[in-house]
């Protein structure tokens, strides 16, 4: 048995990278890793093994030491991907297998590019991405208070704000395109903004969550439900609209408010045309759950309860339970757990000893300072949880009734790159209008800590 081995130089996804390019974990920034080598296995001048048993057996040739599998092997996987990386900062290396059926007669482009269907990269952003990603352009790095402000406030604090934070970085030139996109919207007008640079996405995902206000309240811009949403609130004009900006984040659902000149307060969800933000909590959702929807969807309305209300470490424990995933002497094992054991062994069952143990870590996080084995067994439960509410019609079917069952507007940012410009335009929908399919996402659970409740995002 032989195989051939040769590194890929196009494509979409991880297997167009070149030796050198970084992707950063998704919750520890400063965990790097660096392509060094990305390489397809199978039978020289074949498409694919004969049988599953001797790809396994080629990667255990390859790969003899310990690596990560990108998803589960099939019984139809005849064909596979290996990435190497190397951490950087340290010498340590992490090897990655992607199991594939064949080799497309068109090449595998594209078979390793969705964090949906790749444990890789749903840990870690392609670092150019994740560059983009931490521009201090979001809501958050701009506005840090609930006053309300008009839209010619707001505009001049945006772009006062943003100048000051670019400055002296390698984003200046970013402060450029804010400026002309606040002013395009202030202005109600869609123009052209040249040569956005790599930020065309960034900036329609979170710039405009105070774009699009910037738009409607100071723009006069009226496109979608905005007239509607003016009939509902018995309104005829938005002359001396304000805007405010929660800073709490138990409002998950809601970006800003619009305080309306009749004194009524709007909520406004924000979102990319055709996208999505970032993973929201349920607790917005649960609050929108009635007795309609826990009567049709028991089950599912049931977890968005538990995961929404109860505390981050007892709602997915929960819901767990109720899928059978683990049962109550696991809960119980968990509870009585030395909080600040690092030895799996200390755990109470074979079943979380076993769920701890197949649970992959970063490499070098179980000697972290902050790893601790109750961090890393609730991820492994978090995470096994996660795919059975996933496929859960009912879960899917409560999430969709309690999500549009709102009285808010919904804001879009419809940001679209030609060439080397950049055109901004912006729409409601009242009542906001949700499709897709929720799924959930863990952004909060890791070996090494835990810092919130599991989110959802609509795919």
């Amino acid at each position: 048995m032989r195989f051939n081995e040769f590194k890929l130089v196009e494509g979409r996804g991880l297997t167009a990278r070149n030796p050198g390019e970084t992707y950063v974990n998704r919750e520890n920034p400063d965990h790097v890793l660096a392509v060094e080598s990305i390489e397809i296995l199978s039978p020289e001048g074949e498409d694919a093994f004969e049988t599953q048993e001797d790809l396994l057996a080629a990667i255990k040739q390859k790969v003899p030491g310990k690596f990560h599998e990108d998803n589960t092997v099939k019984t139809q996987s005849r064909a596979a991907i290996i990435a190497v990386f190397k951490l950087q900062g340290a010498e340590a290396k992490e090897t990655w297998v992607r199991y594939i059926n064949r080799i497309p007669p068109g090449g595998i482009h594209g078979t390793w590019a969705s964090p949906t269907t790749s444990k890789f990269l749903a840990q870690y952003a392609y670092g150019k991405a994740a560059k983009q990603e931490s521009v201090p352009i979001k809501p958050a790095d701009i506005i840090t208070d609930e006053g309300a402000r008009s839209a010619e406030d707001l505009a001049n604090e945006v772009k006062q704000k943003v100048a000051t934070q670019l400055a002296g970085t390698e984003h200046e030139e970013l402060s450029r395109v804010i400026t002309e996109a606040v002013d395009n919207a202030l202005a109600g007008r869609v123009a052209p903004i040249e040569s956005p640079g790599d930020y065309a996405a960034v900036l329609g995902k979170y710039a405009g969550e105070y774009l699009g206000p910037i738009a409607v309240l100071g723009g006069g811009v009226q496109k979608g439900d905005i007239s509607k949403m003016m009939q509902a609130m018995n309104i005829d004009s938005l002359a001396g609209a304000q805007v405010m900006f929660p800073q709490s984040k138990t409002e998950e659902l809601i970006d800003s408010y619009f305080i309306l000149p009749n004194g009524t307060r709007l909520g406004v969800s924000s979102k990319i045309h055709k996208g999505g933000g970032a993973a929201s909590s349920l607790s917005g959702v649960a609050k929108q759950l009635n007795p309609e929807i826990n009567e049709k969807f028991p089950r599912g309305a049931g977890v968005i309860k538990k995961l929404g209300t109860l505390s981050a470490i007892n709602g997915p424990l929960q819901v767990a339970k109720d899928y059978k995933i683990i049962d109550q002497n696991d809960i119980i094992a968990l509870d009585r757990l030395d909080k600040a054991s690092r030895n799996i062994d200390d755990l109470g069952t074979d079943r979380l000893r076993k769920m701890t143990h197949a649970q992959g870590i970063a490499v070098g996080s179980e000697n972290d300072i902050n790893y601790r084995v109750l961090y890393h067994a609730i991820t492994a439960v978090v995470n096994a949880m996660m795919p059975a509410v996933n496929n859960d019609t009912q879960f899917k079917d409560a999430m969709m009734a309690a999500l549009n069952n709102n009285n808010y507007l919904q804001l879009i940012t419809d940001a679209r790159a030609s060439g080397n410009t950049l055109t901004l335009d912006y729409y409601g929908k009242f009542p906001a209008v949700y499709k897709g399919s929720p799924k959930l996402k863990n952004k909060s659970y890791f070996a090494t800590g835990q810092k919130g409740r599991i989110g959802f995002k609509l795919a």
